[in-house]
């Protein structure tokens, strides 16, 4: 079924319901910033494959809305179908509220899977609509039915994260989580979110193909901490290490009956962003809430020293991955047939050289020419572009180890670039290093850095629509908060702009610059907040940078870096070299001596 007999179905449903508009998130149950394929509820009706996006339909319109990133591959994904586009920031766009209101008369009904929209969210939407008279209502999985060939749920069972890599145990971090509880004086405490719930129990699964995540939910009573899962992924092995722990296992969906029922005349801990409407409409009326940041999200945000240290470790096992994948680009360019796809399966070559690489941690971002503008651009097989020795190529590859997860970008060179090329490459570079060197006092949030690295793009008169730098998780979520190096405001993330960044929290560090119908530019790192200083006017916070990968020396623009800017790339590529060195044989290390000569 194409769009238009997708769009035919659904609102013949609507007219036979009595409905007047659909709103589609591309959700799950637990606000996940990444979804699995059975969740792509707006790629399978439109083809738009972003991660964030809402579709809402009309009995005449439809209307799609994502962040800044997505633009131009919206615009491309969707052309040739009658999709209103929108930018959730742009001030000048409708909310889909607005649109809602626009676009159905007062007194008719719009609909929503409850379990896929949040509390807060579900909130807002449903006051601002009865401004209107407009009702919302909730539907079960409204499309459910039409989508034939929906990929099903994992079924691999859970396993666990061993004690040394995940530094801490799961008896010792629930001890911690009771001890956010009594500090905000409440009897239950709920977790939806995935890497929440993995997290504390040092359990991962397969229900999200890049993410090591299961379907769960935490529910901390002041007697028990329930595991909600499915049981049918948890071991007899697993399951008795739970109970001797502390924990009673329910299925999934036992959730909402333990809600209702250990909540009663108690003071319930949840993040209204992070839990489906549907869950809190479970919760009795005699039990109280207590909003605020979920509980475990700013307990895990803050690694440990042994996640710290494992994580350092990741990187280098990640760099030596992709000096490799660089090397065999740089020599095959122009003598053997390669394309993007290809380049993004083959550094799975390289990782698997490691006993502790666990599994990729994205799709892999693998993109030459105009294709490099799109931020979020992702290679088809069969469907790419081929690799010729021309301008830069751009890859952005994520991975989890054992030992931690990693996400490094690098614009490399394979052909002739041109004087902007190398101007631009050369400005992102400057931008990289002033968050890499940034100091800052304690209390700074993400908003007010982002500001400070894109400066360097706005005296340029230039800008970049995403964001500096994202939290990065322990073999959970590649994006992880509350905190994010960005301008714009996220559901998914509702507290970057105002949770201050704090010792041991890991970051991207991840500027660029994207010519539309041209070519792209994107430096990332990996970067941890240390302590800097206390003085008399306070105490200050520095960043540590963890990845170690050479960047392209042919394409810096050497008289634009400043004497500070070049002390720190030549220091850089020393220690890129100490660092790989050891783990590389010795065509690879001569390779690598050459890539971090000094400038």
């Amino acid at each position: 079924m194409d769009f238009l007999g997708k769009l035919g179905v659904i609102r013949e449903k609507m007219r036979g319901n009595g409905v007047g508009a659909v709103v589609l998130p591309s959700a799950d149950p637990h606000q996940s910033p990444s979804v699995s394929a059975h969740w792509k509820t707006v790629q399978w009706l439109t083809g738009f494959s972003g991660s964030l996006a809402i579709c809402i339909i009309s009995a005449d319109a439809a209307a799609l809305w994502t962040d800044g990133r997505y633009l131009l591959q919206a615009q491309r994904e969707l052309e040739g179908k009658d999709v209103e586009i929108y930018i959730s920031s742009d001030p000048d766009a409708p909310d889909y509220t607005q649109w809602i209101c626009g676009h159905i008369k007062d007194g008719e009904t719009a609909v929503v899977d409850k379990s896929l929209i949040s509390a807060a969210e579900y909130n807002s939407v449903s006051q601002k609509l009865a401004l209107k008279n407009i009702k919302i209502d909730d539907y079960d999985d409204y499309v459910g039915e039409f989508w034939k060939e929906r990929p099903p749920i994992s079924r691999e069972p859970l396993f666990e994260l061993a004690d040394a890599y995940a530094g801490v145990s799961r008896k010792a971090k629930a001890e911690s989580v009771r001890a956010k509880m009594r500090e905000k004086q409440a009897d239950c405490y709920i977790a939806s979110s995935l890497d929440a719930v993995a997290w504390l129990t040092n359990l991962r699964g397969g229900d999200n193909p890049i993410y090591p995540l299961f379907h769960s939910y935490l529910l901390f009573t002041e007697e028990n901490i329930w595991l909600c899962a499915e049981l049918s992924k948890v071991g007899a092995d697993i399951a008795e290490k739970l109970k001797s722990d502390g924990f009673r296992l329910c299925g999934l969906n036992d959730i909402f009956a333990l809600a209702a029922v250990e909540t009663v005349g108690k003071r319930v801990y949840l993040d209204r962003y992070k839990t489906s409407a549907r869950l809190c409409d479970s919760l009795p009326q005699k039990s109280s809430v207590v909003e605020g940041i979920d509980l475990i999200t700013s307990i895990k945000s803050k690694k440990s020293e042994a996640e710290r240290e494992n994580i350092r470790l990741s990187n280098i096992k990640e760099c030596v991955a992709l000096c490799r994948l660089i090397k065999y680009i740089k020599e095959n360019v122009g003598k053997s047939a390669m394309d993007e796809y290809g380049i993004g399966q083959k550094v799975n070559e390289f990782r698997a050289m490691d006993p502790l690489f666990m599994r990729p941690a994205n799709v892999p971002i693998v993109a030459v020419s105009e294709n490099a503008a799109l931020p979020h651009y992702k290679p088809r097989q069969g469907a790419s572009r081929a690799i010729e020795p021309n301008g830069f190529l751009l890859f952005d590859l994520c991975a989890h180890y054992y030992t931690g997860s990693t996400d490094i970008t690098r614009t490399i060179q394979i052909g002739p670039l041109s004087d902007e090329m190398r101007r631009d490459y050369t400005n992102v570079l400057k931008a990289h290093i002033s968050l890499a060197t940034l100091v800052f006092p304690f209390g700074t949030t993400g908003f007010v850095i982002d500001g400070i690295v894109k400066s360097h793009q706005w005296r340029r008169r230039m800008n970049y629509d995403t964001g500096t730098g994202h939290g990065i998780g322990y073999c959970l979520d590649i994006h992880e908060g509350p905190c994010k190096i960005v301008s714009e405001f996220s559901p998914l993330f509702p507290y970057a702009m105002t949770v201050p960044l704090d010792v041991g929290m890991l970051f991207s560090n991840e500027p660029g610059v994207y010519k539309k119908g041209r070519f792209g530019v994107r430096l990332e790192n990996n970067i941890m907040v240390r302590e800097d200083c206390v003085n008399e006017f306070g105490r200050f916070l520095k960043f540590e940078t963890l990845t170690y990968c050479p960047f392209e020396r042919g394409a810096i623009v050497k008289e634009m870096l400043t004497e500070e800017e070049l002390e720190w790339l030549n220091a850089y590529h020393r220690k890129t070299y100490v660092i790989l060195s050891p783990c590389l044989n010795a065509e690879e290390k001569a390779w690598l001596k050459n890539e971090t000569a000094e400038m």
